[in-house]
């Protein structure tokens, strides 16, 4: 008898586990990664960029994946690699990517994978198996309805070498997910009256992050963003009646109606998310979430450790 595919509040926790685990690689090998950058006189850029595809930059397309952002540091980091012939401008805001560009963050990547040679906390035949049900469900997710729209997913650069460790190929099939993830979210808070920065603003608020313009400008630095700016977006959210003054001066909190709003997007993002997943088993659920704990445990004692 073949027992039923599973609902999705089965995979309680499965998210965060990808989402602590591909952390976890990233403090592993971005230290190798950075240091690869400097030495080899390659801009970060081109690493961090890989995610949101090397064919074509333009701040339309980046905003597919990092809506979050403020444009005007994509536009400043285009200048300066096109200054460098690393992309080839096309006019109308759009440059293509060079060849040497993605040659250059393959290296990149390949300095950080290095690390990844010295763990041996998994074998050849675990990482294998782990690695088939990941993309049985990246697989699933290519191949699902939209919404969400797979952007993310089919769109980010997978520089990963063939002979790279095991562990190298159980990171990409996560960041698969990562992906996807993204697309899921993006698609649910978007059916909603608001733009990037008060949705980055809103979460900052949900996440307990920051509370104040002040706060956001300084915990969410790398977004490029003014305090003016939150200012602004706050006001924003509490027009929509979203967020609402808090006790603490200049302090904003979430409004019942915030609360609702949030967690029906993060309901919706789930069942996009998850569709795929429900055609996993119990067993196969079970063995499947045992590996990413075991994976996540591993890799958060290999980078407490430095290794």
């Amino acid at each position: 008898m073949t027992a039923s595919p599973l609902p999705t509040d089965s995979f309680h926790g499965a998210w965060n586990l990808v989402y602590v685990a591909v952390r976890a690689f990233w403090a592993l090998t971005e230290p190798r990664i950075h240091a690869a950058a400097q030495a080899k006189n390659i801009p970060i850029e081109l690493y961090y960029y890989a995610e949101l595809g090397l064919e074509i930059f333009s701040v339309e397309r980046f905003q597919k994946r990092d809506p979050y952002s403020n444009p005007a540091l994509f536009t400043a980091a285009f200048e300066k690699l096109a200054q460098a012939e690393w992309i080839i401008p096309q006019g109308g805001g759009v440059y293509r990517v060079t060849d040497d560009a993605r040659a250059a963050a393959r290296e990149l990547v390949r300095a950080g994978d290095a690390a990844l040679e010295q763990l041996e906390f998994m074998s050849a035949a675990d990482a294998t198996r782990l690695v088939e049900r990941l993309r049985r469900i990246v697989r699933a997710n290519e191949m699902a309805p939209e919404p969400p729209a797979k952007w993310a997913i089919l769109e980010r650069f997978r520089a990963v070498a063939e002979n790279a460790p095991r562990l190298a190929w159980v990171r990409e099939a996560l960041l698969d997910l990562f992906a996807y993830r993204d697309d899921s979210h993006r698609a649910a808070w978007q059916s909603f009256p608001a733009d990037g920065l008060m949705w980055h603003t809103f979460n900052l608020v949900w996440d307990n992050v920051a509370d104040t313009p002040s706060d956001m400008a300084q915990q969410a630095s790398l977004r490029g963003y003014a305090v003016e700016d939150y200012v602004r977006a706050c006001n924003q959210l509490t027009a929509r009646g979203w967020l609402g003054r808090n006790e603490r001066p200049g302090a904003f909190a979430l409004t019942p109606i915030g609360r609702k709003l949030r967690g029906a997007v993060e309901q919706l993002t789930d069942a996009y998310f998850y569709l795929a997943w429900t055609n996993l088993h119990s067993s196969e659920l079970d063995a499947l979430l045992a590996d990413l704990r075991q994976l996540r445990a591993h890799l958060e004692t290999a980078a407490l450790h430095d290794v």
